[in-house]
C-alpha cells in the first residue's frame, strides 16, 4: 500500500513539473500565407511585415510609390547576393492570384534556406549569390476595386468607376488601375503604335495619354534600372501559356542571345508544363517584358497562370496546382543567373 502511494505522488508531481515549467521556444520560424482566400493588399501588407520581423537577416522591403488611394507598391528583397532578377505580379486588377504566388514562393524560399531543403532539386542557397526581387501587387488600387467594389473608395468617384466600368456596378472583370489605365499596356515598347486600345479610361485596354503616365508604372520602371536585374519575370493569368521575346527588338534572327533565352525558355516550360509561345508578330508591345528586353538586351518571360478564364480571376481552388507548376522558377532563374557570371 505505501508503495502505491508513493508511486501515485510520484505521478503528481511529475505531473505539476510538465505544467509548471516553461515551454522551450521553437528555433523555427514559420508563417504561412493563406491561399484559401481571396488575397488583398491588407493581407500582403501583414504577411510582408511578419516575414520581415521572422527573417530580418534575409528579407528586406521597400515602397517603390504610393498610389492615389494610400497603397503602397511593395518591392522585397530575398537574399544577400549581388545579382538580382526581378519578379513581380498583379499589373491587372483581376489577377491577384499572382501576388499570392509570389507572396507563398518568397515565404517557402525563406524557410527553405533556413532548413537547407532544396525545392525540385534547386537548392536555396543561391540565394548567398543572387538576390530576388520580389513585386506581389503592381496595382493594388485595382485590385481592392476589383475585390470589394466601390464601398473601398470615396463617394465622389464612385459615378467615374462605374462610367469606365461600362455602367456596371459589378468590378469582377476590372483590369485597370483605378484611374482605367491598363498598366501593362504603359511602357515605352512601341507605345505609339499599339492596336486594340481603348481610346479612354476603362476597365481594360486604356493605354493612357502617354508611356509611364501611371506612377505604378512609372515607379516599377525607375526601380527596375535601379537594380538592373539578369532576367525578369511578369506573372499574370490565364491560360497556362509562356511568352517570350519582343518581335522588335529583333529577337526573331539567330544569335547567341536569342539561343541562350530560348534554353532558358525552354527549361521554364518544363517546370510550369505551360506551353511556350513563339514570338511572334503579334506581340506588338507596350508591356513590361517588351520594354524589358528592349532596353536591357536580356531575357524577360510573361507567364500566365492558371487554365484560362474570361473577364474574371482565377477560382482559389486553381491554386495547389499553380503552385506546383511555378514553385521553382524563382530559385531556377537565380541558378541561370549564377551560370551565366560564370560563362
Amino acid at each position: 500500500m505505501n508503495t502505491l502511494k508513493k508511486l501515485l505522488n510520484l505521478k503528481w508531481i511529475v505531473i505539476m513539473l510538465i505544467l509548471f515549467i516553461p515551454a522551450t521556444p521553437s528555433s523555427s520560424r514559420t508563417h504561412d500565407i493563406n491561399t484559401k482566400m481571396i488575397y488583398t493588399y491588407e493581407a500582403l501588407t501583414e504577411d510582408l511585415y511578419k516575414l520581415s520581423e521572422l527573417y530580418p537577416d534575409m528579407l528586406t522591403y521597400k515602397a517603390l510609390a504610393t498610389t492615389t488611394y494610400g497603397r503602397k507598391v511593395w518591392a522585397v528583397k530575398l537574399g544577400h547576393g549581388k545579382r538580382n532578377i526581378l519578379i513581380h505580379g498583379a499589373h491587372h486588377a483581376r489577377e491577384w492570384m499572382t501576388s499570392a504566388l509570389l507572396m507563398k514562393m518568397l515565404q517557402t524560399y525563406l524557410t527553405a534556406y533556413e532548413n537547407n531543403q532544396a525545392i525540385n532539386d534547386f537548392s536555396p542557397n543561391i540565394l548567398n549569390q543572387v538576390s530576388i526581387w520580389f513585386v506581389p501587387m503592381v496595382n493594388p488600387d485595382g485590385v481592392t476595386l476589383q475585390q470589394f467594389g466601390l464601398h473601398a473608395f470615396p463617394a465622389n468617384i464612385h459615378w467615374s468607376l462605374v462610367e469606365m466600368n461600362e455602367g456596371s456596378i459589378h468590378f469582377v472583370r476590372w483590369k485597370a488601375n483605378i484611374h482605367g489605365i491598363d498598366l501593362n499596356r504603359q511602357y515605352p515598347a512601341n507605345w505609339e503604335n499599339l492596336k486594340g486600345v481603348n481610346r479612354r479610361p476603362n476597365y481594360q485596354f486604356y493605354k493612357g495619354r502617354r508611356p509611364l503616365e501611371a506612377v505604378e508604372v512609372k515607379a516599377l520602371v525607375e526601380f527596375t534600372r535601379n537594380i538592373k536585374p539578369e532576367i525578369a519575370v511578369s506573372y499574370h493569368s490565364s491560360g497556362n501559356v509562356i511568352f517570350w521575346g519582343y518581335h522588335q527588338w529583333g529577337l526573331t534572327h539567330t544569335t547567341n542571345f536569342t539561343d541562350d533565352y530560348y534554353t532558358i525558355a525552354e527549361k521554364v516550360s518544363d517546370l510550369t508544363n505551360y506551353e511556350l509561345e513563339e514570338p511572334a508578330f503579334h506581340q506588338q508591345g507596350g508591356g513590361f517584358t517588351d520594354w524589358f528586353i528592349e532596353e536591357f538586351e536580356k531575357p524577360a518571360f510573361t507567364i500566365e497562370i492558371g487554365s484560362l478564364v474570361e473577364d474574371s480571376s482565377l477560382p482559389l481552388t486553381a491554386f495547389p496546382s499553380i503552385w506546383e507548376h511555378n514553385k521553382a522558377i524563382g530559385l531556377f532563374l537565380a541558378e541561370k543567373t549564377l551560370q551565366k557570371s560564370k560563362e
